[in-house]
């Protein structure tokens, strides 16, 4: 399990090294762009399909750091298990934000 763990966590991090490239080259250029075509470059189809990878990547692997670290420093297993279920949790209601959050900005 260990290595699966190891593996995923580098994966996306390979994953989000470019997508964290093109979302801040995106944001420097932000303020050419209008409110109108702003909407349009995130409802698109690309630009949901980005979204939602990127967003479910960065989670995972953001869960993922943190369960690395839950594990190393919390010694009790009965409060490293809730902290790490605490923290999917959290992660997932995240997600779901997202999601609900770009289907409101898709609707509008």
């Amino acid at each position: 399990m260990a290595i699966l763990h190891w593996k995923l966590q580098r994966f996306s991090a390979i994953i989000l090294v470019p997508a964290i490239i093109y979302i801040t080259l995106y944001f420097l250029n932000i303020t050419n762009l209008t409110y109108s075509s702003i909407v349009s470059d995130i409802t698109s189809f690309w630009g949901i399909i980005f979204i939602v990878v990127v967003s479910s990547t960065l989670f995972m692997h953001s869960s993922l750091g943190i369960e690395t670290i839950m594990e190393d420093y919390i010694h009790n297993d009965s409060m490293q298990r809730f902290f790490i279920n605490l923290s999917k949790a959290i992660h997932v209601i995240l997600f779901l934000v997202t999601l609900i959050s770009l289907s409101m900005i898709r609707g509008s």
